[in-house]
């Protein structure tokens, strides 16, 4: 059986000792972060390692988590137990594209399509990203854009450019809609 987001991140913690854990605990609602919410001292003030990565995932999701724990680790100062976590998570990153359990083969994006499509709410940014990436044409960003409702744009999106996308393209495509769509994509990621 494979290591897990959660053994990952309970290995390194466990590590710590208890006065390493008490300033992971602090610091971790120190850090202020771009996007996502921040955890109250109360919920994680009395927290063993096991609570702390219950806490971590149902806060961020799992790849959320292991990028937080990372950030706190290194502002505590504890760079070994952080380039662990990096290197655990460049070997997850290894795989093509990410995917869910159970299907190794299909892509995120494609793999909840009729989820984006009928909840994507800001279009236009994602469409602004991925021309600005070259991810698309100039041609291709126009035809969506064209389209009246965040649907049929998305629709639009997904029977044109997405087809070609390939692994790269839509591993960028998923950080985008992350970047503009964190909760939407954090909701989908905790659904299977």
């Amino acid at each position: 059986m494979s290591k897990t987001v959660s053994d990952a991140i309970i290995n390194v913690l466990d590590g710590l000792g208890e006065a390493g854990l008490k300033r992971f605990r602090r610091k971790l609602c120190d850090c202020k972060r771009d996007q996502g919410p921040v955890i109250r001292f109360g919920k994680v003030e009395k927290a063993d390692a096991d609570d702390l990565v219950l806490i971590l995932i149902r806060t961020y999701t799992e790849n959320g988590a292991l990028d937080v724990a990372i950030e706190v680790l290194e502002a505590i100062g504890d760079k070994e137990s952080a380039e662990e976590l990096m290197d655990f998570q460049k070997s997850r990153n290894k795989s093509p594209g990410p995917s869910v359990p159970g299907d190794p083969g299909q892509h995120f994006v494609d793999l909840y399509r009729k989820d984006l499509i009928e909840r994507v709410s800001q279009v236009d940014p994602i469409l602004d990203s991925l021309l600005q990436r070259k991810v698309i044409q100039q041609s291709a960003y126009s035809d969506v854009r064209s389209e009246r409702t965040s649907q049929k744009r998305m629709r639009e999106l997904y029977e044109g450019p997405v087809k070609g996308f390939g692994v790269s393209g839509k591993d960028i495509f998923l950080e985008i809609l992350t970047e503009h769509e964190p909760y939407l994509i954090s909701d989908l990621k905790g659904e299977k």
